[in-house]
């Protein structure tokens, strides 16, 4: 019986997979963030969309095989984003009601983690999907990222930079985000358009990941000058809301990496603060490794891969029952908490992977769940 279930998943996965291998909180999450293929942030009164939560919508999608979702989400993200063709120029950022009252781009300045994450998600689902539209359109995306949102810097190597324009600060100084890197993301890129600045920019990457976070605490921002990392002028030693990607993103790259030791011996000051708080801290001083109050319960969402790695299963289980028991996801006014929440508790009920060389591996496509 359980045979002949599953084989029957896996010829109807393409219209019907929902009704027997659902991912509940995907469908929670599109009926209250997602109207039209439009993810709202309603926390900001101006009724935001990001080409952040457009790129995470995208890969959730993804991960639970909504071809249909997918679609519209793309459609939205092309229409809006990048004026009707994400061949010719990178999304927006920032979209929502304007000083009109009317609603449109609000900041056209691109998101490279944004771009990243939309580029390696259309990758892979042309390769899942066999769609060579999705492939193609990846493909002239990832061109696009590294021709307008990397500097090459003598002696060290090309370096996402957070967007197309304002983080250049002058005497070759740039203004960087530890958690705009996804080392898995890079990976694949390399993998799939073997260019030499895919593999320069993964190193540069490690090498921000790990040297900004002295003390075991990754930043928010950070400054890059003359090869050297150092604390950025405007948002100090701060480690929280960006920064708690970080170690989500290195907590889920695939076990078999080279480079996955490194960062998990790296990163346990952050588990142990988690230890003593019952709860990441939602702040901290990442050269000091001073820190107070705890995080939300998307905050423990994040750290779950990290915590599966660092042979903690009791802090696990704990902050597994806390992100799912304290989550607020009823309302479209915590959207970063549910974003996180995705991303962690997703991983943690082994809905995805990702492989060796960074490619996504969904559960739909082995069994139904």
């Amino acid at each position: 019986m359980k045979k002949l279930m599953i084989l029957l998943c896996l010829m109807f996965q393409g219209t019907s997979w929902a009704a027997t291998c659902d991912w509940p909180a995907w469908q929670e999450f599109k009926s209250i963030y997602i109207v039209n293929g439009r993810v709202i942030d309603g926390s900001d009164a101006r009724q935001i969309t990001t080409s952040e939560g457009q790129s995470y919508g995208l890969f959730f999608a993804l991960v639970a095989n909504d071809q249909r979702t997918f679609a519209t989400l793309l459609n939205w993200t092309q229409n809006q984003l990048a004026e009707g063709d994400l061949t010719a120029r990178l999304p927006a950022w920032l979209w929502g009601r304007q000083p009109s009252g009317r609603f449109g781009v609000l900041d056209a300045n691109p998101a490279s983690d944004s771009d990243l994450w939309i580029a390696y998600t259309l990758a892979e689902a042309g390769r899942l999907w066999d769609n060579h539209y999705y492939q193609s359109l990846a493909y002239l995306m990832a061109i696009r990222i590294l021709r307008e949102e990397t500097v090459d810097i003598e002696g060290m190597g090309t370096v996402l930079l957070p967007g197309v324009a304002g983080f250049e600060l002058g005497d070759d100084s740039y203004k960087v985000n530890p958690s705009y890197v996804p080392l898995q993301l890079i990976q694949r890129m390399g993998d799939l358009y073997p260019h030499h600045a895919w593999s320069s920019m993964y190193q540069t990457s490690l090498a921000m990941i790990l040297k900004t976070m002295p003390v075991g605490f990754s930043p928010d921002w950070a400054t890059l000058s003359q090869s050297q990392f150092s604390v950025d002028q405007q948002t100090g030693t701060t480690g929280s809301y960006n920064a708690i990607r970080t170690y989500l993103w290195a907590g889920m790259l695939n076990d078999d990496s080279n480079d996955k030791a490194k960062l998990v011996k790296a990163m346990q000051p952050m588990v142990a603060a988690t230890a003593k708080l019952s709860a990441p801290p939602r702040e901290v001083n990442a050269q000091n490794g001073r820190y107070q109050s705890a995080g939300s319960a998307g905050f423990s969402a994040a750290l779950l891969p990290l915590l599966a790695v660092s042979n903690e299963p009791v802090l696990l289980a704990e902050q597994a029952k806390r992100a799912s028991e304290q989550r607020v996801s009823k309302t479209d006014d915590h959207y970063y908490d549910n974003v996180l929440a995705m991303f962690g508790l997703g991983w943690h009920q082994q809905r995805y992977r990702f492989g060796l060389n960074g490619e996504l591996e969904p559960a739909w496509t082995n069994q139904c769940q």
